[in-house]
């Protein structure tokens, strides 16, 4: 799904996320579904850039915690952090994913 999204694009990394998908941005904002994926990246138009790289893959509680970096760039500006974002995986596709400032705030999406 990272390769996809970073070599190829939103719409062939949707293969690998369920219809109704529920993706949680950094702010606690839920979109659903496919077309909320596609609202979300169609904020980066151009002049404003996300980017995302994985580090780690750790499989948790039926799910992955991805550790990595996000970036938002302008041409002004940029801003980076690292990031930990929890996957939920249910017949092999992910059913949410959902981003936290920390580790144990991944785990516990997992978890809970």
């Amino acid at each position: 799904m990272w390769i996809d999204f970073r070599e190829k694009g939103v719409d062939v990394a949707l293969a690998h996320l369920h219809p109704e998908v529920e993706f949680q941005l950094d702010d606690g904002t839920v979109l659903v579904g496919h077309e909320g994926v596609r609202e979300f990246f169609a904020r980066f138009d151009g002049e404003r850039r996300f980017a995302a790289a994985p580090y780690t893959f750790e499989p948790v509680a039926g799910g992955v915690i991805v550790a990595g970096h996000r970036r938002i760039q302008t041409a002004a500006s940029s801003d980076s952090e690292y990031t930990y974002f929890s996957h939920h995986v249910d017949d092999g596709l992910v059913t949410r994913v959902a981003a936290w400032p920390d580790r144990d705030a991944a785990t516990a999406d997992l978890t809970g």
